[in-house]
């Protein structure tokens, strides 16, 4: 792709506009700050800078441009990152020959699913009318089964298993994909005669499949699941987050549901800002996945016993990992689904207005029939695990004025059983020592001329650190001046990820108070006192050596002419 076209996409793609359609991001100084979505972060610790149209999480240490942040989130290449901000920007780009060679297992089995799901949506309308009947007898339309690419499994045994042997794919990758039953040593379809639900991660890959059952009767169960394989663990995506998740990042809020059906409802009746658990209890990394978006997490579970006492757990857990939960209490035995059906739209939306945040819905609900030592005790085992002490004196505050306690009793009380272990913290990535070499990069990084002197009175001697030595190696490579102005550019294809993570760092340093001319002495005067020091431990083993004297005599006479000039300079 011509670099002029990547160049027009990059500038059309605002790089806090662009965050912001993933996660919330709030004004910090002259840049902007949220929370990190590539560590399980819950401290705002991604910076953004608009003016130089760079990030930098200053505690996991991942940094780049927009292309890089695309291709980190949706984990994509960089061609498809540029192809996907060009969407965005509704810039067109010439096409070019599709052929995509797969080399990996992985890449292998996705082909496998996006190819089934192609599939079973084809029989959903060629060949499950009474699928079509099922669905629109629970008032779902067609178009959202198709916007959420709803299928039909044939009621055979071979049939997905013959239609992917005629793709080409071999039959020990098939055994792998879990798609197939071993019976007596037979491959048959796993799914058969059932409505498909495709699993999608983040970025709209299918990684598994639920099927649900048209025959209530059935001894298998109403509901399956694909098993787990290497595409697919449970409990680490949420059903509809593909199709949601841009809706997540503008409304700063989800709704949580259980049920593929309960999403499909939520999600046609305009509530586009949901996901779905997948019918299991939330996980720690649904969780993690959510906290990428958002911290305003609403549970919107089942009316009756068992699922307010579910959305009481998940809340506890979004509590724990810093987030903010409210519960939206629905009627006993109704579920998102048939409330709506019942009630409509607009009854749900005054239902999330006035949802309780989670600490004020366990004092106040009489369904979780607990007593109140216990409920307490809940809250506290959530609140245990939180480090930020600004957040959990505030939730302590919060429970003891709910309560009628002492904030300082549950202080005690979590002083006292505080036996879960700590979690163990993300290792902030940071360059030890030198930082003279780091303040020199950083300052010749701010324009053309003190660039060009640096490439032109260093070489990578000069750098003692070897991050740094990097660095300065990829900057004198070739002429990057014209890359200063727009300091996004300079990211734009480093693979090597400490490199550029190291460069974003350097990209963010303000040193408005320092000069180069100075810091270029300091790290000169430095490097010749380092080649005294080795001059002087060669002269010691050879004190005959007249060519050694020689070169210490001239770096003696160059070192004071140096320093001589310093000391002047803070004199006068």
């Amino acid at each position: 792709m011509d670099n002029s076209l990547i160049d027009r996409i990059r500038e059309a793609s605002d790089i806090v506009q662009v965050i912001s359609s993933y996660i919330p991001l709030k004004r910090a100084g002259s840049n902007f700050r949220g929370v990190c979505p590539f560590h399980k972060d819950t401290h705002p610790s991604l910076n953004v800078s608009q003016s130089k149209q760079i990030f930098k999480c200053f505690a996991c240490g991942k940094a780049g441009n927009v292309f890089t942040f695309v291709q980190e989130y949706e984990r994509l290449s960089f061609m498809e990152a540029v192809k996907v901000l060009a969407g965005r920007a509704a810039i067109q780009i010439p096409e070019f020959d599709k052929t995509k060679v797969v080399s990996t297992k992985r890449d292998q089995l996705i082909q496998v699913y996006a190819m089934t799901r192609d599939f079973y949506a084809d029989c959903l309308f060629k060949h499950g009318k009474g699928v079509l009947d099922y669905l629109a007898e629970r008032k779902l339309s067609a178009e959202t089964a198709k916007q959420l690419e709803l299928g039909y499994a044939l009621n055979s045994e071979k049939g997905l298993l013959n239609h992917l042997l005629k793709q080409g794919f071999g039959v020990s990758l098939l055994k792998e994909s879990g798609l197939f039953s071993n019976v007596q040593g037979n491959m048959i379809d796993f799914f058969r005669d059932r409505l498909m639900f495709p699993i999608h991660d983040s970025t709209g890959k299918v990684l598994a499949f639920g099927g649900r059952t048209l025959n209530d009767g059935s001894p298998i169960g109403k509901y399956i699941n694909s098993p787990g394989t290497e595409l697919y663990t449970k409990g680490n995506e949420l059903y509809g987050l593909f199709k949601s998740k841009y809706e997540l990042g503008k409304d700063n809020s989800v709704l949580v549901c259980e049920g593929y059906f309960d999403f499909l409802r939520v999600y046609e009746s305009g509530f586009k800002n949901s996901v779905a658990s997948l019918g299991t209890a939330l996980t720690d990394e649904q969780i993690y996945l959510l906290a990428r978006y958002t911290e305003n997490i609403y549970m919107l579970y089942d009316g009756d016993k068992a699922g307010r006492k579910a959305a009481v757990r998940a809340a506890l857990l979004c509590i724990s990992k810093g987030l903010n939960p409210q519960i939206i209490e629905l009627p006993d035995k109704q579920d998102p689904d048939t409330f709506i059906l019942e009630f409509g739209p607009e009854e749900l939306k005054k239902r999330i207005a006035s949802a309780l945040p989670a600490i004020d819905y366990i004092a106040s609900s009489d369904a979780l029939e607990i007593p109140v030592k216990e409920r307490i005790e809940q809250i506290l085992d959530a609140v245990r695990p939180i480090k930020d002490p600004i957040r959990r004196d505030l939730l302590l505050n919060s429970v003891a004025e709910i309560f009628s306690v002492k904030q300082s009793s549950l202080s005690q009380k979590l002083r006292l059983t505080s036996r879960q272990e700590t979690p163990e913290p993300v290792q902030e990535k940071h360059l030890e020592g030198h930082p003279e070499e780091k303040f020199l990069l950083a300052l010749a990084l701010k324009n053309e001329h003190d660039y060009y002197f640096l490439a032109q009175e260093l070489s990578e001697d000069y750098f003692f650190n070897v991050s740094y030595k990097k660095v300065f190696r990829f900057l004198v490579a070739e002429d990057r001046a014209m890359s200063l102005v727009q300091p996004a550019t300079l990211l734009d294809t480093i693979e090597d990820a400490a490199l550029r993570e190291c460069l974003a760092d350097l990209l963010f340093e303000d040193l408005s108070l320092m000069r180069f001319e100075d810091t270029l002495k300091q790290v000169k005067v430095r490097k010749i006192q380092y080649d005294m020091d080795l001059l002087d431990r060669m002269i010691e083993k050879n004190p005959q050596d007249m060519e050694l004297l020689k070169q210490k005599e001239t770096l003696v006479r160059e070192y004071r002419s140096m320093t001589k000039k310093v000391v002047n300079k803070i004199l006068h």
